[in-house]
């Protein structure tokens, strides 16, 4: 089983990862919307840091439950 193959099972059975695949997405959106902005205040770079900490845990989740999955169907 491919890795892109895993992925779409598990958007497809798995409840946790399909929630840590969607909040990564919405984060990322969140992020550049804030990165166009101009001019850029100290707050705001603060923000924008706190995301991307919240959206590389999402990440570093799903490649755990990603990975937990090829193992276990290889």
């Amino acid at each position: 089983m491919s890795r892109e193959e895993a992925i779409q099972k598990l958007l497809n059975e798995n409840k946790e990862f399909r929630y840590h695949y969607e909040r990564h997405h919405e984060l990322d959106a969140q992020v550049d919307k804030l990165e166009k902005h101009h001019p850029m205040t100290h707050e705001l770079e603060m923000e924008i840091e706190r995301l991307k900490r919240e959206r590389l845990y999402h990440r570093d989740m799903m490649e755990k439950i990603i990975s937990d999955y090829l193992k276990e169907n290889s």
